[in-house]
């Protein structure tokens, strides 16, 4: 059995600036920062201490629904864990992966857009048998790879399209992982 591949510093730092660069530049459609200093705060006609009101920019509301999808995926892994503890080192990887997906997206979504909370994931949505659970977490780990690649293409900033597309890559490897372990166990 392989052991579970980690979250390298080099991606979480990466990611971390890329969605840090989100924040600074799309946040607010002028493209300043909300913080009122610097040099594109004194140059603006307005004031940059007053949230912009308005339309959320697209790639706001779109790391706000992959954030949506991220914190659903790590409740999955986190009830698996929990209803099979025989598990838990097994999915952990999964679980630290997306752990710091969600960490990243939280940074990148300012409060007053988080309108729709994630879908709770009930423990009784676990399969009884760990087989079968891992088959869901594959499952689930399949589909959030596809709709983090779909999500890449539609994000506007080239900086974000990367930092999703690494997303779905994560989620791909979660899943081929999740389904080798789950090969192993028949």
């Amino acid at each position: 059995m392989r052991t579970p591949p980690r979250l390298s510093r080099r991606t979480a730092v990466g990611g971390a600036a890329a969605l840090t660069a989100l924040v600074v530049s799309g946040c607010t459609q002028d493209g300043a920062s909300r913080t009122g200093s610097g040099p594109a705060a004194s140059e603006s006609t307005e004031t940059s201490e007053t949230p912009t009101r308005g339309p959320v920019p697209p790639d706001v509301a779109l790391a706000a629904a992959v954030l949506r999808d991220e914190q659903s995926m790590l409740d999955q892994v986190a009830a698996t864990a929990r209803r099979h503890p025989g598990l838990a080192e097994t999915v952990s990887g999964a679980r630290s992966t997306h752990r710091a997906h969600v960490r990243l997206l939280r940074q990148a979504v300012p409060d007053g857009t988080r309108r729709t909370p994630p879908r709770p994931f009930r423990p009784g949505q676990v399969p009884r048998r760990p087989g079968p659970a891992l088959a869901a977490l594959v499952r689930a780990e399949t589909r959030l790879s596809a709709v983090g690649q779909h999500n890449a293409v539609r994000a506007e900033s080239g900086s974000f399209a990367r930092v999703l597309a690494s997303m779905a890559a994560a989620s791909a490897q979660q899943a081929a992982r999740l389904a080798d372990v789950a090969e192993d166990r028949r």
